[in-house]
Formats: C-alpha cells, sequence, structure tokens
C-alpha cells in the first residue's frame, strides 16, 4: 500500500499547491481520502481522476470537499466518452443533509453515508470510519491492505476515543494545524497542535507519524522541531507529491 500526499494545507493552498488531499493506493485500487481547494489539479499529474475506485470526504469543511465539484465533472466527461462505465463512489457523512443530499443528485456520483464504526471495501483494500471530535460531524478513516495499516484523522481534537481508534495502525496520517502556543485557539476550533500530534503517535503506538493539515503562515520545520520532543519514532512531514510505502 502506499500513500501519496496530493495536497495537506488549511485552510487554503499556498501559491500552486493544495488542502487536504492524500491518494492511497494497492496493487489494484486507488482511494483519495478529502479532495479540498487544488486537488483535483494537482492529482491529475499523477492519476487522472477517471481512475479513481473511490473517493472519502471526512467533513464538509471547503479545505476538505470544496474539489469534489470538479471531480465530479471530471468523472462525467469520462463517462461521456466511454473511459469510464460507473459513477464514482464517494463515501461520506450524511451531514449536514443540505450537502449530503445535493451530492447525492448528481448522476457522476454513487454517494454512500459513512457510519460510526462502519466496514466498506474498496477493490482489495478495506476502511473503518471512525466519529472523531470536531465541530461538525468527522470522521477519522482507518484503510488496510495485507496486514498493514494507516490511520488518517482527518480534523480532530486530541483525546481518549482518537488514541483508541488510531491504535494498531502502521502509519499515523495526522493533522497538525497549530503550534503548542495555540493551544487555546486549536481547542476551540477542534483541532490538534504540534505537540498533540506527537502524543497522539506515541501512544498510538505508530510506526511512522506523517504530519499534515497546516497553517500556510508555519514552516513545516518549525512545526517538527515541536513535535519531537513528544514521539520518537519516524516523523514525515507533508509535502506535496510525497510518496511512503506503507
Amino acid at each position: 500500500m502506499q500513500l501519496r500526499i496530493i495536497g495537506y494545507w488549511a485552510p487554503y493552498p499556498r501559491a500552486l499547491e493544495a488542502c487536504s488531499g492524500y491518494l492511497v493506493s494497492s496493487d489494484s485500487a486507488h482511494l483519495l481520502l478529502d479532495c479540498g481547494h487544488g486537488v483535483c489539479s494537482r492529482l491529475a499529474r499523477w492519476l487522472p481522476a477517471e481512475q479513481l475506485d473511490a473517493l472519502i470526504i471526512t467533513h464538509f469543511h471547503p479545505d476538505h470537499y470544496v474539489d469534489l465539484f470538479a471531480i465530479r465533472h471530471s468523472i462525467g466527461g469520462a463517462l461521456r466518452a466511454g473511459s469510464r462505465s460507473e459513477p464514482l463512489p464517494v463515501y461520506m457523512p450524511d451531514q449536514p443533509k443540505h450537502h449530503y443530499q445535493a451530492f447525492a443528485q448528481m448522476k457522476e456520483l454513487q454517494v454512500i453515508p459513512l457510519t460510526d464504526q462502519g466496514n466498506y471495501t474498496v477493490g482489495d483494500m478495506q476502511f473503518q470510519a471512525l466519529a472523531v471530535t470536531h465541530p461538525m460531524p468527522t470522521f477519522g478513516i482507518k484503510v488496510s491492505y495485507q496486514n498493514r495499516s494507516l490511520f488518517y484523522t482527518a480534523d480532530t481534537s486530541y483525546d481518549q476515543q482518537v488514541v483508541a481508534a488510531a491504535r494498531g495502525a502502521k502509519l499515523l496520517l495526522c493533522e497538525c494545524s497549530l503550534r503548542i502556543a495555540d493551544g487555546e485557539f486549536a481547542r476551540q476550533l477542534g483541532h490538534m497542535t504540534t505537540a498533540q500530534a506527537g502524543q497522539l503517535a506515541r501512544e498510538s503506538g505508530a510506526e511512522i507519524l506523517v504530519a499534515t493539515h497546516f497553517w500556510p503562515e508555519y514552516h513545516p520545520e518549525a512545526l517538527q522541531q515541536e513535535i519531537q520532543p513528544e514521539y520518537q519514532g519516524r516523523i514525515i512531514m507533508a509535502a506535496s507529491d510525497l510518496t511512503v510505502q506503507i
């Protein structure tokens, strides 16, 4: 299983880059986790959207879902051209209801609601959705393939619920939105700080921490320096087109 970083900024991307989008590939399937600003364009550098087997939207904040509108049109073009024969399966929360219903009416998409602790299959991969703590309904995602797994936190506050959800995953793809000094602000927004990302990686037993979801004004190197005291395993800071074998 391979993880490729398509986008990793929040809540807006730096120039020529993208917000949250992570391509997980096995021997025979491609699964896109989230689809924020700029992801559709950057994904095309590696994989035409028409070749996706499924897409997961973890929650309806724009930096995680807004490029689904672009991918919908890409799928529509492929259906008309005959290079794709079926709508794209898209897994998403069913709340807020108006977002869910709008996408469910699009003929290019096959919309499937996520449920807490629900189990799903995409090609030869399996994934589980687990509710996490955020101001709107949000799901962390554990993807498994051949006895290895990754856990993607999506956006969440640190708590023991997310520690339990992440436990057992070899790779933790973890939001790292704010610095230690922003702790109260992070709590109010339902996000994690650098130190909390490191703590989550340590307590869940992850072998690899891929930190992501950076505020564009912060330098990833400075963020990594705040993670290191909390976690002694392998730390990888997300970067465009970075790939990690799991």
